[in-house]
């Protein structure tokens, strides 16, 4: 603890030192406010005499300055009625205080020459220091710095979010104490990166999307927008999405995912391989799922691609359907099998699905293309005989 004490000490005389060369000339400091040396702690403070933490010759040069321990002092509690109408409903957040009056400090005064002297330091304290391996989680040992920044930029354009890119950075220094910051700090910078863009988001994917396709001369995007500038159609395709639907053909497309902060629908294009594996001929964001809006996004597929597809796939939606017969009068429209066999199971109950081989049977001939007409024919009547 001596050890302790006088490290503080030969800190806080640096600290008079710096202090002496830059208190002399204007400052912006608060009248009656004292200030920790780590910028931790700010709040009122008293001196022997009753004199608040700064005094003023005149409003450029600082009489009287305190530096105390970031534990001075203590948080008045307020009595709070919890059986009151005005208590009810409140939520208060528990904080415990870490404010134990320490007296530790030191007072600077102006003398007649114009330097300043140390008018009173007291060395005690009344609390444990900080143990040394928890030292890089106070505030005045953390930095947020340009390669920080930097880093989860980076890290954010490849959809990497502030925690993994912490532990990037924590592997890479080789610790949690050598990275400088903490998790919180990254959430709070990515937080107000995201505050900053504020509406402009949209904004920015759109643009970012067409300067791509000023560079990329087989890129594809197109947007649509209501009268009051909402964005309510984006439709993109690059070169390896054109590649698979020239070689696989069929298209397959679904709206069923919903975006819960935009309220905007996400409508993938998808096609199967070779290989039975999904592949994506497209995508696109709609507003609506109004006829108007599929019409859209339709004419931009069929302006990116060059042609219609032979088949699509889509749910039992009208306004789908609506679509594709004035976009692709020509392409052969079928229903998605899952979305039929998953409402077929729901309508006919458990019972029959669950006592008899009806479920087994059906499968059999749905879920297969190794069977002729003929004898899907033959099977689905003695199916319909049988239940």
């Amino acid at each position: 603890m001596s050890h302790s004490m006088k490290l503080f000490a030969t800190l806080l005389l640096v600290v008079v030192v710096l202090t002496a060369n830059e208190l002399s000339g204007p400052m912006a400091v608060d009248a009656g406010a004292c200030e920790s040396q780590s910028k931790k702690f700010k709040g009122d403070c008293l001196s022997d005499n009753k004199l608040k933490g700064t005094q003023w010759v005149d409003t450029n040069v600082v009489l009287l300055k305190y530096f105390v321990c970031t534990k001075e002092g203590s948080r008045t509690l307020k009595e709070v009625d919890i059986l009151s109408e005005e208590f009810k409903g409140k939520k208060q957040r528990r904080r415990p205080s870490q404010r134990t009056n320490c007296e530790a400090q030191i007072r600077l005064i102006l003398t007649a020459n114009g330097k300043y002297r140390v008018k009173y330091f007291g060395e005690a304290h009344n609390h444990p220091f900080v143990d040394e391996d928890d030292i890089h989680f106070l505030t005045s040992a953390r930095e947020l710095t340009f390669t920080h920044k930097k880093m989860l930029d980076d890290l954010a354009n490849i959809n990497i979010g502030p925690v993994k890119a912490f532990n990037i950075m924590r592997t890479m220094y080789g610790g949690f104490d050598k990275v400088g910051t903490t998790k919180s700090d990254y959430k709070n910078y990515k937080r107000s990166i995201n505050l900053y863009i504020g509406d402009y988001d949209v904004e920015m994917a759109v643009q970012r999307l067409m300067v791509k396709k000023d560079f990329c001369p087989n890129f594809s995007c197109d947007y649509s927008t209501t009268a009051d500038g909402a964005l309510k159609g984006l439709f993109w395709a690059d070169e390896r999405a054109k590649m698979n639907f020239y070689v696989f053909g069929d298209v397959s497309f679904d709206a069923t995912y919903r975006h819960n902060k935009y309220n905007l629908i996400f409508v993938p294009f998808t096609g199967i391989d070779n290989h039975n594996r999904n592949v994506t001929l497209g995508a696109a964001l709609l507003g609506s799922e109004t006829a108007e809006s599929y019409t859209w996004l339709l004419s931009c597929f069929k302006k990116a691609f060059g042609f219609a597809p032979a088949v699509v796939v889509t749910n039992q939606d009208p306004a789908m359907k609506r679509a594709i017969g004035d976009v692709f009068p020509n392409s052969r429209h079928r229903l998605c099998m899952w979305h039929i066999m998953d409402k077929l199971f729901g309508k006919i109950g458990s019972g029959l699905c669950n006592t008899t081989d009806f479920k087994t049977r059906l499968c059999d001939i749905v879920w297969t293309d190794s069977i002729t007409p003929e004898v899907f024919e033959k099977e689905w009547a003695s199916i319909m005989d049988d239940f």
